[in-house]
């Protein structure tokens, strides 16, 4: 049986679907019934998680935590339905995407859609640094997703990739708890600890991504070697590479675009390169459980500690 805290944020969640519903609600009905599909199979909502979870700590009023969470989750979709356009990607959480679905025109349009509805909501915030904040959220990662192609993998770098890490995912989780610290009225140095804490988380769960790729997709949600499949060179494949010499890494890349995806799984193993990824995660969940023990109670930590390994580990 769920606990309090538990039911407190199921019924959360439901409270931000809801508002995201009101938001994305049109006259037109190829709108509606894109919206509605997207709702139902959306994912587990770990942004607006990360700012129940921490703006209740910081005593933020739930009504400002459900349109900070509304207005992040679309900003936040919308970039995954460009994602996929540019990646010309069939599945998304073992579901038709929607460019799959209803074709590259609706789905660039949709995504417009969803970029002008997120941007009339922040318009209406009282705060308008919070609205500050999370468009410049939404520019970074449409850069993040230029230096990506820029990279065109034949580019990528341990440091080039963490750098679209931190552009394309850490970014707005750093935002969101940047908001929280201002509606909860942080100094600036408390302020800068919680952007700190939503890089690094995004950076763990990103990492964290990378390592899914490579598992069963009953157990991640996510499509097994999907990254691989659609030629993305991410962690575990670049710290491999980092390593070999050249004749290695042009053989290495003949599986990768051959898609031999068990041969490229125990190379990466034999090289250590799931063990490395792991091991920079962990550090990277180790910061965040840090940078949260300035900011919540000790009788709430370990709650805390619960939410941040068991998001960010697989």
């Amino acid at each position: 049986m769920p606990n309090i805290e538990e039911q407190n944020l199921t019924e959360f969640l439901q409270d931000v679907k809801l508002k995201m519903a009101n938001i994305t609600f049109s006259k037109d009905a190829d709108i509606n019934e894109i919206s509605d599909f997207l709702n139902e199979s959306h994912g587990k909502f770990i942004r607006s998680q990360v700012i129940y979870l921490y703006g209740s700590n910081l005593g933020i009023k739930k009504e400002r935590l459900i349109e900070l969470a509304a207005a992040s989750e679309l900003i936040h979709l919308s970039t995954l339905i460009h994602d996929d356009i540019i990646d010309e990607a069939d599945l998304r959480r073992n579901k038709p995407t929607v460019v799959k679905k209803w074709g590259s025109k609706k789905a660039i349009l949709y995504g417009d859609y969803l970029y002008t509805k997120t941007f009339k909501t922040l318009n209406s915030i009282e705060n308008h640094e919070i609205a500050s904040v999370l468009i410049d959220c939404a520019e970074k990662l449409i850069e993040g997703e230029f230096i990506q192609i820029r990279a065109n993998n034949t580019l990528m770098t341990i440091d080039y990739y963490m750098e679209v890490i931190e552009k394309k995912t850490a970014v707005l989780f750093s935002g969101i708890l940047h908001c929280l610290g201002i509606y909860s009225k942080q100094n600036q140095e408390n302020i800068d600890y919680l952007k700190d804490l939503g890089l690094s988380f995004g950076k763990a769960f990103q990492l964290n991504d990378d390592l899914a790729d490579f598992n069963d997709s009953s157990s991640t949600g996510k499509a097994k070697f999907k990254d691989l499949d659609e030629g993305k060179l991410t962690f575990p494949i670049l710290i491999v590479l980092k390593e070999m010499n050249q004749q290695e890494q042009t053989e290495f890349k003949d599986q990768i675009n051959s898609k031999d995806f068990i041969a490229i799984k125990e190379q990466i193993n034999e090289r250590g390169g799931f063990k490395k990824t792991r091991a920079e995660r962990d550090d990277a969940i180790n910061n965040c459980i840090e940078y949260t023990s300035k900011f919540i109670k000790l009788d709430k930590l370990d709650n805390m500690k619960k939410f941040l390994r068991n998001t960010l580990l697989a």
